[in-house]
């Protein structure tokens, strides 16, 4: 005979097994933590960019004052109102506590209000140490929010392959506001803001290709790093913190705190890197996710951009940026803004679209690509990459010399080379020198190799061939400068097909 009571037990159960998947879904949210996913709410929500908040930067961060600034990008301005205001209010707080708590005037009146009940003078001298300066994010959060419906599909797809939950797709407000172009002063990129460092474990980062900046790849890559540190820790909270703190850190603070708890970690932690930005990069993401699922809450008239949703077309010859648009009917926008990953040295001609690059082209052409991609000549398209021109500094030798004998600029001579102090050249030292070098060989055509002596006249009679049909066969932007051993396509070959369809990433 079954009971009510064995009937009811049974019912429990099968909630629990029918619910289990929607449940995992959901992250923990401990209540400890409520007055942090307020406080990121409002950031994200109520404040514009022309304003901030005063802010004890520990656990309850209480809101003590709220300031106008200058909108971005008057950096300097913000800089200064803000130091002028932290000093005020530090001084106000000061003030009371060496007053008894007793209020002096008007502004002292209104910031005593705002403290928690019962604040002894202790307690007010520690939080003027700790007052932190919060900008509003309103107007950045809801562009983000536009943008996100370029990609919201393809990252909920990816996340779920990877068994990563679905409010995860709320990362990219925390991190760039959804802006695959966004750079971060600690050297992260893209809309997962990956360091090189990180980002080299999952993606291609050099100066032809950094997928970081590519939002497909770098998606794949994002929900690889969050299932790799759930899987290395056991915990969705600290994985998600080891995000932005690193795996390595958030192992050291479970070993030192001695739990895997969350909200133990993140009270009683003290390490040297684990500073605001660490101990509320989960916070923020719960109030980020609970934006992004109730936008039209907080935000009239909110329309998300279409699926950006471009068909993709493997290359597989290294391909210079005039061939294709030549031969393919997309303007070199449209390129940019559906491959962002394809470095600066492509798009200015000193580096080759790379072999084995799935090109994204509109989803509007998709029917025309593949004919006119597989229709790229092939004396045009090269089965290597188009290699450095390097110098290799000898004694005596200046920065400015150099960009003067190669005719290029000083500024992007250093920038290229990553140099930091441009008085500290070492002999033997190789320089990337910001210009294109010789041409590799074609997939079709003859070449020749040039030789000591060599002159482009001399080699185009040698050969039967016009010299101004050498310089346009071979790019060359100085016909009076050819290196010993560089290659010159000498003629046209047979068209060769190059196409090979694949979807996104």
């Amino acid at each position: 005979m079954i009971t009510l009571q064995r009937l009811l037990m049974l019912a429990a159960l099968a909630a629990i097994i029918f619910s289990g998947p929607a449940l995992a879904d959901r992250l923990p949210r401990p209540a400890g933590l409520e007055p942090a996913v307020e406080f990121w709410q409002r950031v994200y929500t109520e404040l514009s960019v022309s304003e901030g908040v005063i802010h004890d930067s520990g656990h309850a961060l209480t809101v003590v004052g709220r300031i106008g600034i200058e909108p971005p990008p008057n950096w300097q301005a913000r800089r200064d109102t803000v130091r002028a205001a932290l000093k005020r209010y530090r001084a106000g707080l000061n003030a009371l506590a060496d007053q008894g708590m007793q209020p002096a005037d008007d502004f002292q009146s209104r910031l005593l209000t705002r403290l928690p009940a019962g604040t002894e003078a202790d307690e007010a001298r520690q939080l003027a140490q700790r007052l932190r300066f919060q900008g509003g994010l309103r107007e950045r959060f809801r562009e983000g929010l536009v943008r996100s419906g370029r990609w919201r599909a393809h990252i909920r797809e990816v996340l779920e392959a990877h068994g990563v939950p679905p409010a995860l797709v709320a990362l990219p407000h925390v991190e760039s506001s959804f802006d695959p172009r966004a750079r971060s002063h600690a050297g992260a990129a893209g809309l997962w803001q990956f360091t090189s460092g990180t980002g080299r474990r999952f993606l291609r980062i050099d100066p032809v290709l950094d997928e970081r900046l590519d939002p497909w790849a770098s998606t794949r890559a994002a929900a690889e790093l969050l299932a790799h540190n759930y899987a290395e820790i056991g915990s969705w909270p600290l994985a998600i913190t080891a995000y932005n703190h690193g795996l390595n850190g958030m192992r050291r603070a479970v070993r030192e705190v001695g739990s895997r708890d969350y909200l133990t970690i993140q009270r009683n932690y003290t390490g040297r890197y684990f500073g605001f930005a660490s101990r509320n990069f989960y916070p923020a993401l719960l109030a980020a996710a609970d934006v992004d699922a109730n936008a039209q809450r907080y935000f009239d008239d909110l329309r998300k951009d279409p699926p950006l949703e471009p068909v993709r077309v493997a290359l597989p010859y290294y391909t210079p940026l005039e061939t294709l648009l030549e031969g393919v009917a997309v303007d070199e926008a449209t390129l940019q803004r559906l491959n962002p990953a394809l470095g600066p040295a492509v798009w200015d001609g000193r580096k080759f679209i790379p072999g084995g690059y799935a090109l994204a082209l509109p989803a509007a052409g998709a029917g025309d690509w593949s004919e006119a991609v597989a229709a790229l000549p092939g004396t045009r398209l090269y089965r290597d990459q188009r290699p450095d021109v390097a110098h290799r500094v000898v004694p005596g030798d200046t920065l400015s010399q150099i960009a003067r004998r190669y005719d290029v600029s000083l500024q992007d001579l250093i920038a290229h080379n990553g140099i930091h102090d441009p008085r500290r050249l070492q002999a033997g030292q190789r320089l990337r020198l910001p210009m294109a070098g010789g041409m590799p060989e074609a997939v079709g055509g003859r070449h020749y190799e040039v030789r000591p002596g060599d002159t482009l006249g001399a080699i185009a009679m040698r050969h039967g061939v016009e010299t101004r049909q050498l310089v346009q066969l071979n790019e060359l932007d100085n016909p009076d400068r050819l290196r010993v051993g560089q290659r010159l396509l000498l003629g046209q070959g047979p068209q060769v097909a190059v196409v090979d369809t694949a979807t996104v990433p």
